[in-house]
């Protein structure tokens, strides 16, 4: 009898210690599962909580390379939405809406901004995805933006540096028009593209960084290129994507020296 009582009391704490430990267990993937569900909706809303966005594999940076060389035959379907009057794929709907929520600013002023990044993009090969990128990083978007070096518009470009490419009916003050604007960058970017072996050094030629050693502002346009395609694909960022495209930050440029970039 006193064996069986010892055996009862030995499986009493050996089940009491498996229930305290699957207790613990789950109380533990509960805290990380709220933590999760917490960041996700906290960084991108009701959209982070979808599974495809969150276990979704990030590009390689070839891949995304290949995707930002003008190549035709590369760019996906979305890269090629119909310009003319009527709907845009709902991949380019989807980077408006964010766009305009990011940076505050109208999202029918945008669609025909876009519509125009698109008709270039075909017209000079480079991806539209690219000149947005561009466009995002250097005016956020804002057609009347002016540096006090003279760089003009959505994509701040240099007059004088690019008469060549400039309408001479029409003046420099053109380039305070987005579409125009547009289509001189797009061209500035395909030169540099043209000139440059890597697309990173057209970049940093456009941002007018003279300094090999720092990459700073090419990356800062490849993550946006990166963060566009994700809300293009999905609707939103990925909690992956969003941690390893954090803006970097950009130096200062001192104010009594003229930047060396955006020139022809």
């Amino acid at each position: 009898m006193s064996d069986v009582q010892s055996f009862k009391r030995f499986a009493g704490h050996a089940a009491s210690f498996f229930v305290n430990f699957a207790h613990g267990s789950l109380l533990v993937a509960g805290i990380l599962v709220v933590s999760l569900v917490g960041y996700q909706y906290a960084a991108h809303g009701a959209d982070g909580l979808n599974p495809h966005i969150v276990f979704q594999q990030s590009a390689s940076s070839e891949e995304l390379l290949a995707q930002t060389q003008g190549d035709e035959a590369a760019q996906p379907d979305m890269d090629v939405a119909n310009i003319e009057p009527g709907k845009l794929s709902t991949e380019y709907v989807r980077l408006i809406q964010y766009i305009a929520k990011r940076h505050k600013v109208s999202a029918a002023g945008l669609e025909q901004l876009v519509r125009t990044a698109i008709h270039e993009g075909r017209v000079t090969k480079v991806d539209p995805v690219l000149i947005l990128a561009v466009t995002s990083v250097e005016s956020g978007f804002n057609p009347l933006a002016e540096s006090v070096f003279g760089a003009q518009g959505l994509m701040q470009i240099i007059p004088r540096f690019h008469q060549d490419k400039i309408d001479a009916s029409r003046g420099a003050e053109a380039l305070l028009e987005p579409s125009e604007n547009i289509r001189v960058g797009a061209r500035i970017l395909r030169e540099y593209m043209h000139n440059n072996a890597e697309l990173e050094a057209a970049l940093q030629q456009y941002g007018g960084v003279s300094d090999a050693s720092d990459m700073t502002y090419a990356a800062k346009v490849m993550n946006e290129v990166a963060r566009f395609r994700q809300i293009m694909k999905y609707g939103s960022i990925r909690a992956e994507v969003a941690a390893n495209t954090a803006p970097a930050p950009v130096p200062e440029v001192a104010k009594d020296v003229e930047p060396v970039g955006n020139p022809g």
